[in-house]
């Protein structure tokens, strides 16, 4: 890495920004990921000022990326730019600010292994951070990077996206280190990739049970047709395209996207409406079992972070998956995970005190929604079909995800509708994530997208059947429902979970050094 070392800091920051945005643009280059890593963490290394330097490269790399954002809000580029790009070239500094102060220290020097803890810990920290607070934006961690290659990553089965981020650190760190051949950055690199190859290639469960599954793509402009066209012209466009596919065949299971229901229907009160028995007679026409994306509200008596008042009494606005079994009885999943700007306020429950209904009405389009508090499976005993419904943007927490793995689900449905981010490269990756979220559960995913890509996806990730952007359609297929549990649906986001303890336990060591003037033995 010597001539890194004698690179001018310009153009080192340039060829980083090139390599960051490739490795996210073009599905097969992933492994890019690496040497921009390798660069980045040179730049943190040298004279100057590193932070600015650090977050001109992030702040640039989030642009390059996730620009798409920009046609659902011109704020969520703001915001990916302006904090996402700062907290990740936080994490860098901190961690050779960290690396830095410990060196002093004999003990840690004269253990090589030691000097990449802090990289490891402020990062997948940082990761960890999106996973949970109130600007959730998990988007570009970086075992989300192989999104496109699932041939490279079979082992997230056993450690996640999270795995994945811990191997570009530890590649890219054993790359940078000063005098560390390249010939160990190799076997760190190839052992997990020789790994997945095999896995990729050991044939899957022939003998589990199948459903027949009908993913409609009814391609229903999200911002023009979805709120203009009559619900009942809406549904009855899914008629006529599963009469055209399916004729007077039934299926075990039809899928419909996010808020094929426009309107907002009271929960209390569902199935009452003309709409409603249009639809379930229609569902009873092709299958007895269903899942459709639809807004829905109750009244509450008391106030919430999450409602608003009507008349003496409060109602919360959600956006819901239904499921319809064979049985006819319908239940119900709120979306626990909100795209923040367009379904809810960040840190509503601090605001909501200060500003009152205004940071209900702030969170969007919709307002701030309700949430469901627990992962629900939905299930269907003629079928033996156990459903997890994954609606939109759940589909990038993986642990969240997950959550529906341990509770026995045996197939995923992902209900969505990425209309809103136009015909960019947003939607393509967004299906590609569900690629990962089927190799850490071991479980296929049927995905129904209103305006594309919807699909089928088996538990490696590979893309079996598509509907391809901007055109209406619907895929039948026969599906297994795997029982089986990943090591990772057990054991669950370990890593995670240890490196924020471990970053924790770094800062107090930096508060110790300031406060009471360590000094190295």
């Amino acid at each position: 890495m010597s001539s890194v070392k004698k690179t001018p800091i310009a153009i080192l920051m340039a060829l980083a920004l090139v390599l960051l945005t490739l490795a996210w643009t073009f599905p097969h280059l992933g492994v890019l990921i690496i040497p921009a890593f390798v660069l980045l963490l040179d730049i943190s290394k040298r004279s100057g000022p590193r932070f600015w330097r650090l977050y001109l490269v992030t702040a640039l790399w989030n642009a390059t990326t996730t620009y798409w954002i920009a046609n659902a809000h011109p704020l969520g580029v703001i915001a990916t730019v302006g904090i996402n790009g700062a907290l990740m070239a936080f994490a860098i500094w901190f961690s050779a600010r960290v690396e830095e102060l410990l060196w002093r220290f004999p003990s840690f020097r004269s253990q090589r292994w030691l000097h990449v803890l802090p990289l490891l810990a402020c990062w997948i920290s940082f990761e960890q951070l999106h996973e949970y607070w109130g600007l959730a934006f998990p988007w570009l961690h970086l075992g989300n990077t192989f999104n496109g290659m699932p041939y490279l990553v079979q082992w997230y089965q056993f450690l996640g996206t999270t795995g994945g981020t811990l191997w570009v650190l530890l590649v890219a760190y054993t790359l940078h280190m000063r005098g560390t051949t390249s010939k160990r950055a190799l076997w760190l690199f190839i052992t997990p990739a020789l790994l997945s190859l095999v896995l990729w290639y050991i044939p899957q469960n022939e003998d589990a049970r199948r459903i027949r599954v009908a993913v409609i793509q009814p391609n229903i402009d999200a911002y023009t047709e979805k709120w203009d066209v009559p619900e009942a012209a809406q549904i009855q466009k899914v008629d006529r395209l599963l009469q055209t596919h399916l004729g007077e065949k039934q299926v075990d299971l039809i899928v419909l996207p996010e808020t094929f229901l426009p309107e907002a229907r009271e929960e209390s009160n569902y199935g009452n409406r003309p709409n409603d028995r249009l639809l379930h007679q229609l569902l009873d026409t092709y299958s007895k079992t269903a899942i459709f994306g639809a807004t829905t509200y109750d009244f509450q008596q008391t106030p919430n972070v999450f409602n608003r008042p009507y008349g003496d009494k409060y109602y919360t606005l959600y956006n819901t998956a239904l499921f319809r079994n064979s049985a006819a009885k319908t239940a119900l999943y709120h979306k626990g995970k909100l795209v923040v700007g367009g379904e809810t306020m960040p840190f509503v429950q601090l605001l909501k005190p200060y500003l009152g209904d205004w940071a209900i009405e702030l969170g969007g389009t919709s307002g701030t929604l309700g949430v469901s508090q627990r992962r629900i499976v939905f299930e269907d005993e003629r079928t033996g079909l156990k459903l997890a419904p994954v609606i939109c943007w759940e589909n990038e927490f993986s642990d969240y995800a997950t959550e529906y793995a341990r509770s026995g689900a045996n197939l995923i449905a992902v209900i969505t509708n990425d209309g809103w981010w136009g015909n960019t490269v947003g939607h393509l990756q967004h299906l590609r994530f569900s690629g990962l979220r089927a190799i850490e559960q071991g479980k296929y995913v049927v995905r129904s997208a209103n305006t594309g890509v919807s699909s089928i996806i088996d538990e490696k990730g590979r893309v079996l059947r598509r509907l391809d952007w901007d055109t209406e359609g619907v895929i039948v297929s026969d599906v297994p429902l795997l029982e089986s549990k990943t090591l990772y649906v057990r054991t669950g986001n370990w890593i995670g979970k240890v490196a924020v303890v471990l970053f924790a336990l770094l800062v107090l060591v930096i508060l110790f050094s300031r406060f009471f003037r360590l000094k190295p033995r």
